[in-house]
């Protein structure tokens, strides 16, 4: 049998880029719930999806919130072992497996403890929503085209084919005045070359081997 120890958590992170209106109406058409409870989702607080499930079941739900831009973990829950009557009870712990493979954008400044409440480890329901998450494959919103935008060109008009819609300005040649240039012979060193003294190179601490 399946471990079914897993559970699906919601942080009120979001997918990198997603929108935080547009991820609340994904989530309420998801979950079919309306906003307030939705807004329940993004309190701050770890949120159980569902629980129960095992791996493949887990990773699926994942991939279905993300598509809806939420960012969800999936976590083993290991409740400890009884301890005497007279201590208190201990919250059962939840180790993080994995989470959706995409960046994600925290909506609180801190994240509250990765560990899932003992009141969810007995087999009670989640406190927060009552969710249910339909098969990957489902269109959870139904696209709507923009309206086409109203452009006034009644104003407008075109010319026929080959008219010539500019005529081109005259551009008047460009004169130079060059009298007070003067120009040598062929053959006439306009700059002496410049002395250069001939470089120095000390050998004498080089050596030659001998062929070998």
């Amino acid at each position: 049998m399946a471990d079914a120890n897993f559970a699906v958590v919601f942080r009120g992170r979001l997918v990198e880029g997603a929108e935080p209106a547009a991820v609340r109406a994904n989530l309420a058409t998801l979950f079919k719930a309306d906003a307030a409870r939705i807004e329940k989702m993004f309190s701050g607080q770890t949120v159980i999806i569902k629980k129960g499930l095992d791996e493949a079941g887990a990773k699926k739900y994942l991939a279905v919130l993300a598509k809806a831009g939420a960012l969800a973990e999936m976590a083993r829950t290991t409740p400890k072992a009884a301890e005497p009557a007279a201590s208190a009870a201990t919250p059962a712990t939840a180790a993080p497996v994995a989470s959706a493979a995409a960046p994600a954008r925290p909506l609180a400044a801190t994240a509250p403890p990765q560990t899932i409440p003992s009141a969810y480890a007995d087999g009670s329901p989640p406190a927060a929503i009552e969710a249910s998450v339909d098969e990957p494959g489902v269109v959870l919103v139904d696209y709507q085209a923009p309206a086409a935008p109203d452009i006034a060109t009644e104003h407008l008009s075109m010319a026929e084919p080959g008219v010539t819609l500019v005529e081109a300005g005259h551009v008047p040649e460009p004169e130079y005045d060059l009298s007070a240039l003067t120009l040598d012979p062929p053959g006439t060193t306009l700059v002496e070359a410049a002395h250069v003294e001939p470089p120095e190179y000390e050998f004498e601490g080089l050596s030659v081997a001998d062929n070998a």
